[in-house]
């Protein structure tokens, strides 16, 4: 939890909890120690994370959490209160002052025999008084087991249940199991929704079993390969790795990890059973022959396991073997939804699979910083000096992580933390980039010298591709480096407006254009090229990476991502290992008023963008729809009724003219060329195009008296800049801003002052007159999407830490800032250039995206490799 959340928790509970630190985080919650006032006493509050209190909703869950309430057992770590504050749900235990079996087993590794015993017998009696009354805990692990004064108490006891019965469909949904890998009995792992006593009694075992040999029965680098252990391996006998287990104690163990439920013992107490008759007979000290044979007991067992699977096979039919399923689950953190905030390539896996970075918020009043998260550890961490960075890329090694600021710098760090250090200056805006090796990275460039490369050391870039402008191109990105065959991929566009993967020699040759529509090279598997299509669907083509040519018509895969601003948010490490955002988000129309009090403007959740009032407040402009599917609508806030006014597919971007009779919009093809449109609201007269621009019409507001625009153009060759345009008379553009990088362009209600955004090493956001020169930077540490206030001397920007932040400006004797006041939370996931939230004409109310109520975040999907091979083999 941010330290902005834990505020407003300490603010909210101040009559009846004292908040006094952070104790720590686990995957569902982050433990705080506080002061119970009313009892004069130490507790653990334990608050579940954001993005999983608002998948559970706070009603459902305190009603299913008191069934945790009435469990009353010695050995058992009771709730003592619940609740739900500032939109985040809690609950309270007593504070235990001794420590975890985790943090014992870390210190030790291996218990004694008897302490492994009675802490075994202990817990398992706290299971059976569970299971009696229906309660099944689904996450017993040495971290939920505390022990104080020598005994043992299972802590979250119901919880899990909660989350189970509180999430309902949106739990099952997004992927997540409940529990703990190493610790998940196969039909858990599964995802079975039916789990009875004899999955406690599965992990229960497993906690044993690492209490007497240092490790749980099933380990591996990842997730997916210790769950695949689960489902198809036999645990290593304990007596192999410790010979004083006694015979009956590993038999138990051995039982309680049976795969069907049916071959494990019914309940814990007959576990119980099993154990004790066994505790007071150690396993005498082996002979050098039985020690020499322990050790080359995993040797014969995969050797046996390999005769048996020959076996299996032999008696199968012919046929083609089944492949592994895909197993997803969400990325785990609340901060992740963010991730896709303007970025053109939002995260970044390791080529070994393990390891995810992103962007999200660095906490309170702090810019955006990349993150990274190993699959074996729920909790992500900062990386410290990547302030705004983003568009991320691992080096082959997995050592280090390369990423740009502000489009105009280059800059990596290290993977393990350390020092972040500048590669170079970008002299051409820039996003994606990919290593081509330890020591050298490709990355595009927007001006006229097509892909680039420069030492990972530093130095001056160099072209690696050259822009084929002859035969029409203009721009090359998104760069993937086929590192062993020495080609790089990237999507190429040209003049006509189209875009299509292309491919070229890193060493020197020519670039050919590969004919396939596609804006993303994401990988390779077994001769497909793997890459996504504008509208973010992920396909697959034969490529011939010798002869660069491609073969056979393009397959379109299952899986389709979310679009972001400049590319799609998804990626593909070399082991098969897919992290990405579903596609198509959603969102919810709210009305908020200043004081944060929301209201919904519609039930139905749809991929709503940019909601504009109208000049007289009864109807809202909206965008609905993804990248190839986006359109204007019309909104009529007194019948709720809904009203389609374009039918491009591909419009966005609406604004009202002063008069409320007409609105402008954005049409662009695949290739992104957009151009300016108008159309009456009436329906009186066909959308008509406007304005005769080279290069892409982005934005365009028009001034208060209706005679001319504030236009967002983006020239390849010049970048992004802003004009003023005139719709009457001499209609050639005056330039306004051209640098660094302009976008958001907001004309103020007295037509005095344009608000806009611009990027040096963050993005803030600026004022300058419409009419004359110079400019006022109006935030400090960032900001984006200024939107006016009736009267023009107030201005509304978001922050990168979820805050709506007002502004005061005065005008005398020069233009300057007088006040800033932070506002209001900010419940949208978007962070584009465009703003996606309007003022109402008289200054009251709001209009905001806020995210659905079922949040997808980041999807990994481990071996989906697995499953592509598995589709492309199907006739």
């Amino acid at each position: 939890m941010s330290d902005l959340g834990s505020r407003h928790l300490a603010a909210a509970l101040a009559d009846r909890y004292r908040l006094e630190r952070e104790l720590g985080q686990g995957g569902m919650a982050t433990v705080y120690l506080a002061h119970d006032l009313r009892h004069d006493r130490d507790v653990a509050i334990k608050v579940l994370h954001p993005e999983l209190a608002a998948a559970l909703g706070g009603e459902r869950f305190l009603s299913e959490i008191k069934t945790t309430a009435k469990l009353q057992h010695p050995h058992i770590l009771p709730l003592l209160d619940s609740g739900a504050a500032e939109g985040l749900l809690y609950y309270v235990m007593p504070y235990v002052s001794g420590e975890t079996l985790r943090a014992r087993l870390e210190r030790e590794r291996q218990l004694p025999l008897d302490d492994a015993l009675r802490i075994t017998r202990e817990v398992a009696d706290a299971l059976g008084a569970a299971h009696a009354l229906g309660i099944i805990h689904r996450d017993i692990k040495p971290e939920n087991i505390l022990l104080q004064g020598g005994h043992a108490l299972v802590a979250d006891f119901g919880i899990a249940l909660a989350v189970q019965q509180a999430g309902g469909a949106r739990m099952t949904q997004t992927g997540l199991s409940l529990g703990t890998p190493q610790y998940m009995a196969p039909e858990q792992a599964m995802g079975e929704r039916k789990i009875d006593a004899r999955a406690d009694v599965y992990a229960l075992g497993a906690v044993l079993y690492e209490m007497l040999t240092g490790d749980p029965p099933f380990t591996g680098s990842t997730v997916q390969a210790i769950v695949a252990k689960v489902m198809t391996e036999r645990p290593v006998p304990p007596s192999t790795v410790r010979d004083t287990v006694p015979p009956q104690v590993e038999q138990a163990i051995l039982t309680s990890l049976a795969k069907l439920p049916a071959d494990r013992f019914s309940s814990a107490a007959e576990f119980t059973r099993g154990l004790t008759a066994a505790s007071g007979q150690p396993r005498v000290a082996s002979s050098p022959t039985r020690r020499r044979a322990a050790r080359l007991a995993p040797w014969f067992l995969a050797a046996a396991l390999a005769v048996a699977l020959g076996g299996v096979l032999a008696s199968r039919p012919a046929g083609p073997s089944r492949a592994p399923e895909v197993i997803r689950f969400p990325l785990g953190t609340g901060a992740a939804v963010l991730a896709k905030s303007g970025s053109t390539n939002p995260f970044a896996i390791s080529p070994d699979g393990r390891a995810v970075v992103f962007r999200a918020p660095g906490g309170a009043d702090s810019p955006d910083k990349l993150w990274l998260r190993t699959l074996d550890d729920p909790r992500p961490r900062v990386l410290e000096g990547t302030d705004n960075g983003q568009n991320p890329s691992f080096s082959p090694d997995g050592k280090w992580i390369a990423f740009v600021v502000a489009n105009r710098k280059l800059m990596k760090i290290p993977t393990s933390g350390g020092s972040a250090s500048t590669v170079c200056a970008l002299e051409y805006v820039s996003a994606s980039l990919s290593w081509a090796s330890e020591a050298e990275i490709v990355f595009e460039s927007f001006g006229r010298q097509g892909l680039q490369r420069v030492s990972a050391s530093g130095g001056t870039p160099r072209a690696a591709v050259s822009l084929d402008t002859a035969n029409g191109e203009i721009m090359q990105r998104r760069p993937l480096v086929l590192r062993r065959e020495g080609v790089v991929l990237f999507a190429s566009s040209d003049r006509d407006g189209r875009t299509q993967l292309a491919a070229a020699p890193l060493e020197g040759g020519r670039a050919t254009r590969l004919g396939v529509d596609g804006i993303h090279p994401l990988g390779m598997i077994d001769g497909w090229l793997i890459y996504a299509r504008v509208d973010g669907a992920l396909m697959a083509v034969a490529f011939d990476p010798g002869r660069l040519q491609v073969s056979g018509a393009p397959v379109q895969l299952v899986d389709r991502v979310a679009s972001t601003f400049g590319g799609v948010a998804v990626a593909l490490s070399p082991n098969g290992t897919l992290v990405y955002e579903p596609g198509a988000i959603e969102s919810r129309l709210t009305l908020v008023d200043s004081s944060g009090r929301s209201t919904t403007v519609l039930d139905e959740e749809r991929p709503y963008r940019g909601p504009r009032f109208s000049p007289d407040a009864r109807h809202l402009a909206v965008g609905i729809g993804d990248a190839r599917g986006l359109d204007v609508w019309l909104f009529e806030r007194a019948t709720s009724a809904f009203r389609r006014l374009t039918l491009a597919g591909n419009a966005s971007a609406p604004e009202w003219s002063p008069d409320g009779h007409r609105l402008f919009y954005t049409v662009g093809s695949a290739g992104g060329r957009r151009e300016l449109w108008s159309v009456p609201i009436d329906g009186s007269a066909e959308p008509s195009r406007l304005l005769d621009l080279p290069g892409s019409v982005m934005e365009a507001v028009p001034t208060p008296d209706g005679k001319s625009l504030v236009v967002r153009r983006v020239d390849p060759a010049k970048g992004s800049e802003l004009l003023h345009v005139s719709l009457v008379g001499d209609a050639t553009p005056r330039l306004l801003a051209t640098s660094p990088n302009p976008r958001g362009p907001r004309v103020s209600p007295d037509g005095r002052w344009v608000a806009y955004v611009a990027a040096q090493e963050i993005s803030q956001v600026y004022v300058r007159p419409l009419l004359g020169a110079g400019e006022v930077q109006v935030s400090v540490n960032g900001g984006v999407q200024p939107i006016w206030a009736p009267n023009s001397r107030r201005l509304y920007f978001r922050s990168f830490v979820g805050r709506l932040t007002e502004v005061e400006l005065g005008t005398s004797p020069v233009l300057q800032v007088v006040r800033r006041r932070p506002m209001l939370e900010d419940p949208s996931q978007q962070i584009g250039p465009t703003a996606d939230y309007d003022l109402s004409p008289d200054g009251t109310t709001f209009v905001m995206l806020a995210p659905p109520l079922e949040k997808p975040g980041i999807v990994v999907a481990l071996d989906w490799a697995a499953d592509v091979r598995r589709r492309l083999r199907s006739p």
